[in-house]
């Protein structure tokens, strides 16, 4: 699969990686405070899960992609459906070239948490060349999901009018400016 080369599309991916950080912090804090008073091995592999996202999201943040992988797989060893872990692995696979395999992560992902918008929204950008009306439906999620998200509102609204679809599409792109006014219309 060749890597999107849209311009509002890497635009939407920077905007969706400064909120994945956001969303991975508070994450990876909420999982290692949640324990539902179970069996003690129910709480420890929670607490080995959080301790091993934490480990992988340090690696991750100092370019150490090998020891992030190991810390992101060991995670998915004590939670096997760890949607930090997934996207995160996603991410790197993505970054790498990978993009089947990438693609197939961040629907983990999404297996655990339909509505994780950080997933939904990069697995839209993957699918956007290949299977644009997948793409469509995956930036409505996102969207849906994430109503304040401008980057996948201008992705959206730029796929419906490519699609035929020029009034909702320019609709899109109109919320999507007026989100962030920092973006701006390709066709003006």
């Amino acid at each position: 699969m060749k890597q999107p080369t849209n311009t509002a599309a890497r635009a939407g991916r920077l905007v969706g990686c400064v909120a994945v950080t956001i969303a991975l912090a508070l994450g990876a804090t909420a999982c290692g405070g949640d324990s539902s008073g179970g069996d003690s091995s129910s709480a420890s592999d929670t607490k080995q899960a959080a301790t091993a996202l934490d480990a992988g999201l340090k690696a991750h943040a100092d370019g150490d992609l090998t020891a992030a992988t190991a810390a992101y797989k060991k995670t998915l060893k004590y939670d096997a459906k760890n949607k930090f872990a997934f996207y995160n692995l996603a991410l790197i696979d993505e970054a790498s070239g990978n993009y089947g395999l990438a693609e197939q992560k961040y629907r983990s992902a999404l297996e655990s948490d339909p509505k994780y918008e950080p997933a939904l929204f990069n697995l839209a950008i993957l699918r956007t060349g290949p299977a644009p009306k997948e793409a469509m439906s995956l930036y409505q999620r996102a969207v849906k999901s994430n109503p304040k998200d401008a980057a996948a509102w201008l992705n959206l609204g730029l796929l419906l009018r490519a699609s035929g679809a020029k009034a909702e599409g320019n609709r899109s792109v109109l919320k999507a400016i007026a989100l962030n006014p920092k973006l701006k219309d390709p066709a003006a």
